[in-house]
């Protein structure tokens, strides 16, 4: 009972991250599946690894192999990121600039690199299905999952179970795999 009153009082983005990080617990969690064994093995592989578990995990969802290797993930990974970096030292080299203290540049910093990084939010399952230009149809898809604004509220509940949960105990492989596949199960809504 308290659990539906919360739900219902929580903004739409927390709602939706909620539902989706429940959706991919169960799916990671559920006796028999292989998402929890693959991601151990992976995690060496950095961005071609994490391509690669996705694409099972892509698979796991849909019930029907994924392309499994993406040559390009460590591009695709090294460019997203970069970007969404500079971003946030761009946002916190301002605020500095401008002799505002280092705490709020630090604050600055933080929607700064969601906001760039929320652009490539279904980069990776994108190019693992084929997509011809991954980062034009990553915008596309973007602007159907509700934009940058309504998106980064989502991926930032997302990011702070991935980040976070792992310190707080829940398993740093499994809280960064839980927000991963929390992803795909948002790509896949979108694409049905």
């Amino acid at each position: 009972m308290a659990a539906e009153v919360l739900t219902r009082v929580l903004p739409s983005p927390v709602r939706r991250a909620r539902a989706l990080l429940m959706r991919a617990a169960a799916l990671y969690d559920a006796p028999g599946s292989p998402l929890a064994r693959e991601a151990r093995s992976v995690w060496p592989g950095g961005f071609r690894g994490g391509a690669a578990w996705m694409a099972g995990a892509m698979a796991h969802v849909r019930g029907q192999p994924v392309r499994a290797v993406l040559p390009g993930a460590q591009t695709l990974g090294l460019l997203k990121y970069a970007f969404a970096l500079l971003a946030a030292v761009g946002a916190w080299g301002m605020a500095v600039f401008l002799g505002l203290p280092h705490a709020v540049g630090l604050l600055l910093a933080v929607p700064a690199f969601y906001a760039v990084e929320v652009q490539g939010l279904f980069l990776f399952p994108l190019a693992l299905d084929g997509a011809a230009h991954p980062w034009r149809s990553a915008r596309a898809l973007l602007r159907e999952a509700g934009g940058t604004a309504g998106a980064m509220g989502t991926v930032l509940v997302l990011a702070a179970v991935m980040v976070f949960g792992g310190l707080a105990g829940r398993g740093l492989v499994r809280c960064w795999c839980l927000g991963c596949l929390a992803v795909v199960l948002w790509y896949e809504e979108l694409k049905a």
